[in-house]
């Protein structure tokens, strides 16, 4: 916002969506990852589980940025992103990989800027070390034990106190990353530790739209959400301790998950729930927190972070910051967003990109034809098992559709949510297609893409 408009809204006596004075000079950032949520399985969003009170309580008070989606829905390179601001592509990061070293990551910025640098848990994820050189790092059996989660932010804020600087403190929940809650005999509760925390069944969950209603997939559901619950638990510890320190105040707050839940179509995969994890930003000072459902992506924090904290940013990031939009100003191609999957954690390349819009969605899978049936960690669980045993034609097909793909593949989100059908051939979708195709073609060009030109052979492939 700029002296002069700030000054027009303050005489008009107009709310806006940012704090009506300057924000202090040095806010303390505070970034709390969840590993592995699906975004509609928190109550603030629908779900009617009640799995995260604290979570829906922290939402009522913070923006809310519904249609983000993350440029890379896969652990490593999902950080890497968030951290640099740029594309898998273009930050070096493809796959489990450390980054490029010429590329700035938001650690080093915000130290250089005099902040004190802490995390806590998914340290290795974020490689190489020197490019992440934080001042304070806590890891081993953290992320899914809520009591040590509570005990390691005390400590992490106690050292930033004694640093006298502002901090930038990056908590990373591992719920509810497999293994989850109640999976296996000899770890019960994954490898954590939470004994007030009851389980869920199978007769208590609804399976999500986009997975088959089988017994063991419902099985597996349930310990899903198990894990949610104890994920929200290590939320409210870490607020809990935030408040306590006596830094809620001056505390800028972000919440993200890196992708949607290790299921399949999901986790590793540019299908909507693959990628799809609303933001949510506590600004200190904020009386009325917007709901924005303009498109955003996961590299576009770092940008928007820096903006808010009055620092410089570095060139270079593909990310641009929807400061703006909270605001009440515009932005020009906020009604798309471009996500990719390059190399999973097996070490295999399944190339993929996605243009999204609200009605529909135009995926291209590079990997369908070269040989390798698609296999990720998300099937590896009860979930695939059960859907690939099954005799079920319509289970079959949907097996089909995930390991074997389609090489274009476009969905009609307004009647087909889950992305079950494609209507690539369907002559009324022609010109969508073509809109699509053309919004994707040209992120690709401008980012230098890889996969630019197999993506050109699938188009000049296609019937004329």
């Amino acid at each position: 916002m700029t002296a002069r408009t700030l000054s027009l809204v303050v005489a008009l006596g107009v709310a806006t969506a940012l704090p009506a004075a300057d924000p202090p000079k040095r806010w303390n950032v505070l970034l709390v990852t969840a590993d592995d949520m699906n975004a509609d399985s928190a109550g603030w969003l629908g779900n009617k589980l009640n799995l995260t009170p604290n979570l829906d309580a922290f939402a009522k008070s913070a923006h809310r940025l519904v249609n983000n989606h993350n440029t890379c829905p896969i652990c490593q390179p999902g950080r890497e992103a968030l951290l640099t601001g740029r594309v898998p592509h273009r930050s070096g990061a493809l796959g489990f990989n450390p980054i490029n070293k010429d590329v700035p990551t938001l650690v080093e910025v915000l130290k250089a800027a005099g902040y004190h640098t802490a995390a806590i848990e998914k340290i290795v994820h974020m490689a190489p070390a020197d490019k992440f050189p934080w001042d304070d790092k806590r890891q081993g059996g953290i992320g899914k034990d809520p009591a040590k989660m509570r005990a390691a932010v005390k400590e992490a804020l106690a050292k930033a106190g004694e640093a006298k600087k502002p901090f930038f403190l990056n908590a990373n929940i591992t719920d509810p990353h497999r293994p989850f809650f109640g999976a296996g005999a000899t770890n019960a509760k994954g490898d954590g530790s939470t004994d007030d925390i009851t389980p869920l069944t199978a007769k208590d969950v609804t399976v999500p739209g986009f997975l088959e209603d089988l017994p063991k997939v419902r099985e597996e559901v349930a310990q899903y959400y198990s894990s949610i619950k104890r994920f929200d638990v290590s939320f409210g510890a870490i607020l809990d301790e935030l408040k306590a320190a006596g830094r809620l105040d001056d505390t800028l707050v972000v919440f993200w998950s890196d992708h949607g839940m290790s299921f399949p179509f999901s986790k590793a995969t540019v299908y909507r729930n693959g990628t799809w994890s609303p933001v949510l930003v506590r600004i200190p000072g904020t009386e009325k927190p917007k709901e924005l459902t303009e498109f955003v992506s996961s590299v576009d924090v770092m940008p928007s972070l820096l903006e808010l904290l009055k620092v410089d940013a570095p060139k270079g990031m593909d990310g641009r910051s929807w400061v703006p939009l909270l605001d009440g100003e515009t932005q020009p191609d906020r009604d798309f967003v471009v996500t990719h999957v390059n190399t999973v954690s097996s070490g295999k390349a399944f190339p993929q990109r996605c243009v999204r819009t609200k009605t529909h969605s135009l995926q291209f899978h590079a990997w369908v034809g070269e040989g390798t049936p698609f296999r990720v960690e998300a099937m590896s669980g009860l979930s695939f098992a059960a859907m690939n045993a099954s005799t079920d034609e319509g289970v079959k097909k949907r097996v089909k559709q995930l390991v074997e793909g389609e090489k274009l593949a476009l969905y009609d989100l307004t009647t087909d949510p889950d992305e079950r059908v494609n209507v690539l051939d369907r002559k009324e979708y022609g010109r969508v297609f073509a809109n699509l195709s053309a919004k994707l073609l040209a992120h690709m060009k401008a980012t230098d893409d890889p996969q630019t030109k197999a993506f050109e052979a699938a188009l000049a492939a296609r019937p004329k």
